[in-house]
């Protein structure tokens, strides 16, 4: 079994790159915004950034910082697929409990791109209103995402990059790139 994640800050494509692979090669996908997602609709939130945020520190203070990853080892191994691909892995803790789960089969990729203006064009092209309304906002979503998941420590622990300062058919290059010599 390979399992597959991709770490990144928000708007850099990582959900894409994953996205893009398993509809192409018809692969599994998780996402811990999913569980996050499910847990605070069932505590009646609108699912906000900030309801997100404060679900994911509730239940992670309830039940441990491991609390999301042991949900999502748990689909992967009822699945019984050959390669699963693992989206919303942002803390340390996630990287860390899903690379002693998994081992050599657990690939994290990270997903850049250098200029914050290019980063927040394309997030105003996806159409997103929760991307906010300037780049000054997202340096300050970067900021409060870093201190609650310390996402730059995630990012070290990458095995691959893949700059992502391209057009699209770049992009989609590089990630076929990455099928072919990391999955096929």
């Amino acid at each position: 079994m390979k399992v597959i994640a991709a770490v990144g800050k928000n708007g850099t494509g990582k959900d894409f790159f994953l996205e893009y692979i398993a509809k192409k090669y018809a692969l599994p996908m998780v996402s811990i915004g999913d569980v996050v997602r499910e847990l605070a609709a069932k505590d009646g939130l609108e699912l906000t950034r900030e309801n997100l945020h404060k679900t994911s520190q509730k239940y992670m203070g309830q039940f441990g910082q491991t609390f999301f990853p042991e949900q999502i080892v748990r689909k992967i191994k009822e699945s019984g697929a050959p390669v699963y691909l693992v989206s919303g892995v942002r803390p340390l803790s996630d990287v860390q409990f899903l690379k002693a789960r998994f081992g050599a089969d657990f690939l994290l990729v990270d997903i850049m791109i250098s200029d914050d203006e290019v980063r927040y064009a394309r997030m105003l092209a996806r159409g997103s209103a929760r991307d906010g309304g300037s780049v000054e906002k997202l340096r300050a979503f970067d900021a409060g995402e870093e201190e609650i998941f310390h996402t730059s420590e995630s990012e070290k622990l990458a095995d691959i990059t893949i700059l992502n300062d391209g057009g699209v058919e770049d992009f989609y290059a590089a990630i076929e790139n990455f099928y072919a010599a990391h999955i096929a």
